[in-house]
């Protein structure tokens, strides 16, 4: 009887401890059926075709600007209408990002990509003078540095016969941000079978691959499967280098006598010309200073800049390739703007800004992105409740036919100054408000750096009948590759 008794209590207790979701639950799914949205099968049988990103356009067309998606448990409410985009991204307690977010977490911890809160906003506040253009200046040369060495290796394909460019591509971003984020040189290019760029590569597919995986976002026992097994060995390269660069630089920092960011300032090398910093070294210095940065949290936002600043730009510069393929008078002006400011990068490209922009406003490197709700808020003449989720849908904002005439068309004179008809929401390729890209001015610099460069050196040519297909990942990448032709220039 007492056995019986104690087992009544616990279930009674577990029952009582989960009630405030349950209710939580409940009082979602009945505000839900308000609002319009696909059923559970619908999703299901689109996830397995592979074509999230045009089905999402269709129900925008169903369902009009606002509805709902049910991810198992978890409530998604997708905005796509500019001024709805404003209220939500304008918001300062819409700091927390939604559970889907989790994925990423056993890589990037509590870094500033996943962090919420309070806690967010203090690490924010900690990190933005890294972000400095004057310090992203130096990181120029790099840059420069690595995209020769992609050149070098695209020379034997400029022979006007078709490839993918894209694994070319991946990997002078993970050089770049490397040598920025943590001051070491990978070659990548070069030692492209090398244990960490394959872990860098298996740890991006595996997340990719689960954060759309029923089964595998919500199984307890993950780890324990081979994909979850490929996780934990690709985490303990990837943490495990970041924690020896982290003892290195410091060490190099203390032998050098820098303890504060005027001792920087006024640091020169062996050859005597200015040393240059990476992030990681930044971060390094500022805990010298005094900023309350544990090696953990300083190890999670270097993790979080090499992610964010590797899997983006490779996408964005991939789509720029395959566009400017396909536009030959675009690219021939964007050739002739990058052939008279070589070398000035770092001032106002107006069309080259141009073509990135409207490349991201076709495939946002990042399609969706997505909030928690802690407390009931409005939004536009809808009351959404605590506990669901809210996603701005950059992918179908982009394609508002209101900001956008003919939105499939690639027109990068959408955003010359001179164009007073756009939204400022209408393109969130960045996103905006308090959780803005802090790495933008940084993305724009390798994006600028590495597309003149490229322009200058080739002539990309279209291959009949390809097409990409993007798929809606983490980051937005071709599910077929950027199959292109090249030719050298003179």
């Amino acid at each position: 009887m007492n056995t019986l008794a104690l087992i009544a209590f616990a279930l009674w207790a577990l029952f009582m401890r989960y009630l405030p979701k349950i209710m939580e639950f409940i009082k979602l799914k009945r505000w839900s059926d308000s609002l319009p949205g696909p059923t559970v099968g619908e999703l299901i049988e689109n996830a397995k075709k592979g074509q999230i990103l045009t089905w999402l356009k269709e129900l925008r067309q169903k369902h009009g600007s606002t509805f709902r998606i049910w991810f198992g448990k978890d409530l998604l409410v997708f905005f796509t209408d500019p001024e709805d985009v404003k209220q939500l991204l304008g918001n300062n307690n819409l700091l927390y990002k939604s559970s889907n977010y989790k994925v990423i977490q056993p890589w990037l911890g509590s870094g500033l990509l996943t962090n919420g809160g309070e806690s967010w906003h203090s690490r924010r506040k900690l990190l933005t003078p890294a972000f400095h253009f004057r310090i992203l200046s130096e990181f120029k040369e790099p840059m420069e540095e690595n995209c020769k060495i992609m050149i070098r290796r695209l020379q034997e394909k400029a022979n006007v016969k078709e490839f993918d460019i894209y694994p070319y591509i991946t990997l002078f971003a993970l050089d770049v941000i490397c040598e920025t984020a943590m001051g070491i040189k990978k070659n990548a290019q070069m030692q492209s079978e090398s244990e960490y760029v394959r872990a860098v590569q298996d740890i991006c597919h595996i997340l990719h691959k689960r954060s759309f995986s029923f089964w595998q976002r919500n199984n307890v026992f993950f780890k324990y499967t081979e994909p979850g097994r490929q996780m934990v060995a690709a985490l303990q390269i990837l943490h495990g280098e970041t924690n020896r660069v982290i003892k290195l630089r410091r060490k190099m920092l203390q032998d050098s006598k820098i303890h504060n960011m005027q001792d920087a300032e006024k640091s020169i090398d062996d050859i005597g010309t200015k040393k240059r910093f990476a992030f990681l070294d930044m971060l390094l210095i500022s805990q010298m200073e005094g900023l309350p940065l544990s090696d953990t949290e300083i190890r999670e936002e270097v993790d979080t800049f090499m992610f964010e600043g590797h899997d983006t730009t490779s996408s964005a510069i991939g789509f720029a390739i395959y566009l400017l393929s396909q536009h030959a008078d675009v690219q021939q002006q964007a050739y002739e703007e990058a052939a008279s400011l070589e070398g000035r990068e770092k001032e106002s490209m107006p069309y080259l800004e141009a073509v990135i922009k409207e490349t991201l406003r076709l495939y946002p490197s990042v399609p969706f992105y997505s909030r928690s709700v802690k407390e009931d808020m409005d939004v536009g003449k809808l009351k959404v409740p605590k506990g669901c989720s809210v996603s701005i849908l950059s992918y179908v904002v982009h394609r508002d036919e209101k900001y956008f005439p003919e939105p499939e068309k690639f027109k990068p004179s959408r955003f010359f100054k001179n164009d007073k008809d756009l939204h400022p929401f209408s393109f969130v390729a960045f996103s905006a408000g308090p959780r803005n890209c802090i790495g933008q001015k940084f993305a724009m610099l390798e994006l600028k750096s590495s597309l003149s460069a490229l322009l200058r050196n080739f002539e990309f040519l279209p291959v009949e009948g390809f097409q990409p297909n993007p798929l809606a990942e983490l980051v937005m990448k071709s599910g077929n590759g950027i199959r292109i032709r090249m030719k050298p220039r003179n």
